[in-house]
């Protein structure tokens, strides 16, 4: 309770303390000046596919394909395709929540 007292007396004094500076062509003046930034997607690339070899190297040297291939054998069919069922849920989650940056958990 009191910290929403405390949050709205902090949002009236600010609101009432507001001053606007003039710009003057100042923030122009200072994006045209910025250097250009190079991409560096590359460097993300570089990285996953360094990944993926190295785990699919440590995934075939210690016959974990073969494990996996076995687990599937014992597994229902049904509980498969609910699996893979899900992956579209999931993704869509992830993606809105990816889009949409201004979201809480709690």
């Amino acid at each position: 309770m009191e910290t929403t007292n405390t949050d709205k007396m902090l949002k009236d004094f600010f609101s009432e303390q507001k001053q606007e500076i003039e710009d003057n062509g100042f923030s122009k003046r200072l994006l045209q000046n910025l250097p250009e930034q190079t991409d560096r997607r590359w460097i993300v690339w570089a990285f996953a596919i360094v990944g993926l070899i190295i785990s699919g190297y440590i995934g075939i040297n210690s016959n974990l394909f073969e494990q996996i291939m076995r687990l599937f054998k014992h597994i229902s069919i049904y509980y498969l395709l609910g699996t893979v069922f899900c992956f579209p849920l999931i993704g869509a989650i992830v993606f809105y929540f990816a889009q949409n940056r201004t979201y809480r958990l709690i």
